[in-house]
């Protein structure tokens, strides 16, 4: 819904409008700012106002690194720069846990990966010691010596399962699970990430530590307990159990300093606005104001976003992607995972990580907005919402595909604190509302066949509500990109989310009277990587279906399948090359339901042999 109100809602409201900030000039004022363009100058303006403030409050935490004589003379790459002094890019843990057998009962590193960098020409690597009680690492051009597979580090087999790096016992996942649960997680540093003029450097970890005394940092509005979501939230397994727990000590105080900046900025444009000559009405952004108060509010909405967007890149499930010396974010797919080494960004940098790199991301957007007609966002529940006479487009659940709400409280602590005070009827909760989620989520209904059952009444009734409601010279189109085949040996392939959610199709009243695949997945996104994964979209273009239609036979629905089918399919076909066909051949299956299903549901019932409906 904030998504929606930030690019449908809020620009229109400020259209063609110059920035606030006291630092355009008046030759700036002259230009014109089209569409968002001004929003967007002011975002970028204040945004950068806010990221200085902080820095005043955390750089003692972001230290950058001095290329020492010393320094120079153990990485010998590092000579030409003595002297001079290199931003953090990362920070690298692992997390420890004791290691289970008596005679040693250290702690025990549970590195995925002993490999820093695998690019050709500059592969870096750590290289442990465990001459002392405590583990130490060191970076070094070669792999270690002692260590059978580098890439693998003391990962053995599946998630959880680790060898000690001192007296190579094989920890079991249960017992990784019970430590990380009954005594916690601990951490050791393993390696810093440098930016020098033309490469980053990786260097051994004392050459940056995190300080022994952290500000303190109100955080008891982030212990928000996650959802017992067994399939989505794995990092539960392992003692994390709050969207508190996602973070490290350092992120939480950074977090929450930009977060509870928000506020104070937001202040800052209230004062510059009505210097600027915009309205002192006192009406804020959620009574529908377009003065100087809600002009704040809509600036203060950006900020909030950017922070949001921040603690992706700033949890303590985010990793280190050795061959693009990368960051990876919490969400490389739809699900809170759980990472045993993990990268602490610099929050205050220009990198990947950095809320500079954040506003850049957003007003870049923004920018581009057109801003022209109004539009408005609303929560509301597709069972029960009233609308007349609309031009209806959706993107419904997919079954029990991703259960969005019980992902979304990692972002939503952050957006509460920041803008519960600017759009509080959309943050009066603690945490996202779930109950009403319309997914088929066994863990919430007990069962798979009471989550389905829920499903397909949910959906009944909400496609019930759109066929009454919607335009009637309009068609009704929804996006559906489910894919979930199981195998059965009597029947072949199938897909369960596609017949529940056609099955509540149908019995709403719509006829299918077409399907239109539509290229809107990006291929490098993770979830695609070396899967078989859809590429398309399916749009179901319905009406509802005819007061006096008619009954068929299974025979003639079939003789008319065999008809319309060939045409269809080779429509989807056509020309020759991933660029030309319509469809990509991994999404052929679903895609090709489509023409059967208008053919299916354009009948009152097609009736088998027995007379019973098909």
């Amino acid at each position: 819904v904030l998504l929606n109100k930030s690019m449908i809602e809020i620009p229109p409201k400020f259209a063609g409008k110059p920035p606030v900030h006291s630092e355009t000039t008046s030759l700036a004022l002259q230009r014109p700012w089209p569409g968002a363009r001004g929003l967007a100058e002011d975002v970028r303006h204040y945004g950068d106002w806010m990221r200085t403030e902080a820095a005043k409050l955390l750089g003692h935490l972001y230290k950058s690194v001095k290329v020492t004589d010393r320094l120079a003379h153990e990485r010998p790459e590092l000579e030409a720069l003595k002297g001079q002094t290199l931003p953090v890019i990362a920070w690298l843990w692992s997390r420890t846990v004791k290691c289970p057998n008596p005679a040693c009962g250290r702690e025990m590193p549970l590195l995925s990966s002993l490999v820093l960098t695998s690019k050709a020409g500059r592969e870096k690597y750590l290289h442990p010691d465990t001459s002392g009680r405590s583990i130490r690492f060191s970076v070094s051009d070669a792999p270690p010596p002692n260590v059978t597979a580098p890439e693998k580090g003391y990962k053995r087999g599946v998630s959880g399962i680790f060898e000690c790096a001192f007296c190579g016992t094989v920890t079991t996942r249960d017992y990784v699970a019970r430590q990380a649960t009954e005594s916690g997680l601990g951490s050791v540093q393993t390696a810093v990430i440098v930016e020098g003029p033309r490469n980053r450097f990786y260097l051994d970890a004392s050459s940056s530590t995190l300080p022994k005394e952290l500000p303190e940092a109100d955080t008891s509005d982030l212990n928000v307990n996650l959802s017992p979501n067994p399939r989505d939230l794995w990092c539960r397994n392992f003692g994390l159990n709050t969207t508190r727990d996602l973070f490290s000590p350092r992120q939480l105080v950074a977090l929450t300093t930009f977060a509870d900046l928000v506020k104070t900025t937001r202040e800052r444009v209230l004062s510059d606005a009505v210097k600027a000559g915009l309205r002192d009405d006192g009406v804020t952004l959620e009574a529908g104001g377009t003065g100087a108060t809600a002009y704040a509010d809509a600036v203060g909405v950006y900020l909030g976003l950017i922070v949001s967007k921040s603690a992706d890149y700033n949890s303590s499930l985010c990793g280190w992607i050795s061959g693009g010396e990368t960051l990876r974010s919490t969400f490389g797919r739809q699900a809170i995972p759980m990472v045993w080494d993990y990268c602490e960004a610099n929050i205050l940098g220009s990198t990947t990580g950095s809320v500079f790199s954040v506003i850049k991301q957003l007003t870049a957007s923004l920018d581009l907005l057109p801003a022209r007609a109004g539009g408005l966002a609303v929560q509301a529940d597709a069972q029960s919402v009233s609308f007349s006479n609309r031009v209806v487009s959706t993107d419904p659940p997919y079954y029990d595909n991703i259960a969005y709400a019980d992902l979304s409280d990692f972002f939503y602590v952050w957006l509460r604190r920041s803008l519960k005070p600017l759009l509080p009827s959309l943050f009066f909760t603690i945490s996202v509302p779930k109950v009403e989620e319309l997914v088929a989520a066994p863990y919430r209904h007990g069962s798979q066949e009471s989550s389905e059952t829920f499903f397909l009444t949910g959906m009944t009734r909400a496609m019930h509500q759109l066929s009454e409601q919607a335009h009637s010279a309009y068609p009704v189109t929804i996006y559906y990109a489910f894919k979930q085949s199981e195998s059965d040996d009597t029947e072949g392939t199938f897909s369960t989310g596609w017949e529940v959610f056609l099955d509540a199709v149908i019995r709403a009243g719509f006829s299918l009277t077409g399907t239109w695949p539509l290229r809107t997945e990006r291929g490098a996104r993770t979830i695609s990587i070396g899967t078989n994964s859809l590429a398309s979209s399916i749009v179901l273009v319905c009406s509802r279906r005819s007061v006096d239609a008619t009954t068929v036979s299974r025979r003639e629905f079939i003789r008319e399948l065999n008809a319309v089918l060939p045409e269809a399919l080779d429509e989807m076909t056509k020309g020759s090359g991933e660029e030309r066909s319509p469809v990509a051949p991994v999404d052929l299956s679903q895609a090709i339901i489509g023409p059967g299903m208008a053919v299916f549901s354009k009948y009152a019932a097609v009736l088998e042999a027995d007379g019973s409906p098909m």
